[in-house]
């Protein structure tokens, strides 16, 4: 092969012997390095090929032809590429979504007792159990399966965080403290959707009795007023 383009001749004369009759032979050093390249390239190929076809094997189900007919499938894929390719701001604008989602295909798939929720979900559980009340909860949960904790975790995380409502009690500090943490000055209170206690409740977690009409100190109700280990206390 014959070529008068100057990058051609650099490369001819630094990996090729010139013969005395004129032609060029490549050197060996190079062509056994281009072989175990070829032979590298060729074993990478062989070995994805062994993995998608186990792939297959393993989820015959995941065919191409299976999720082309589940649009739903289509649009997630289609969604976790773009979340992929997106900057920063997005991945965090749709992080809690991406936990949402994720929860509720792996819950879907495992026993009801094995079910597992991230930080994101169980922080998000007990904000929708405080504003919207038992009900809503209970509502949104049933018709999600495997998306938020039982009640029965639900009720655990908030003993174990120190967030279990008690009557009577207000938590200015607390809730000055988190006011920081976040660097708010503002909030918005809700209504509460706790129903009226119609009899006399004992609390075993604080000794008192729930549902007697306080005595107010300055306006404010008398935390644990009825605090008590006798009945004969309480009679009138």
């Amino acid at each position: 092969m014959e070529c008068s383009e100057s990058n051609f001749l650099m490369i001819r004369d630094r990996s090729c012997f010139q013969l005395d009759n004129g032609k060029f032979i490549v050197k060996i050093g190079l062509i056994n390095n281009l072989n175990c390249l070829l032979d590298f390239l060729k074993q990478q190929q062989q070995q994805q090929k062994i993995m998608a076809s186990s792939y297959v094997d393993a989820n015959p189900s995941l065919s191409f032809d299976f999720i082309n007919k589940h649009p739903l499938l289509q649009k997630l894929i289609t969604w976790y590429q773009q979340i992929g390719t997106a900057n920063k701001d997005n991945e965090n604008k749709h992080g809690f979504l991406n936990h949402f989602i994720d929860t509720i295909a792996n819950n879907l798939t495992k026993s009801s007792n094995n079910l597992r929720y991230s930080d994101a979900i169980k922080n998000f559980a007990l904000s929708l159990y405080i504003l919207g009340g038992k009900l809503t909860y209970e509502f949104i949960r049933l018709n999600l399966p495997g998306s938020l904790p039982s009640l029965t975790m639900l009720n655990t995380l908030i003993l174990n965080s120190n967030l279990k409502i008690s009557e009577r009690e207000f938590r200015f500090d607390q809730l000055q403290k988190h006011f920081d943490a976040l660097n708010v000055q503002y909030a918005f209170g809700s209504k509460d959707a706790t129903s009226i206690i119609k009899k006399i409740k004992y609390d075993s977690t604080t000794n008192k009795f729930n549902g007697f009409p306080t005595l107010l100190d300055r306006g404010v109700p008398i935390k644990e007023y009825y605090q008590t280990d006798s009945f004969d206390t309480l009679k009138l």
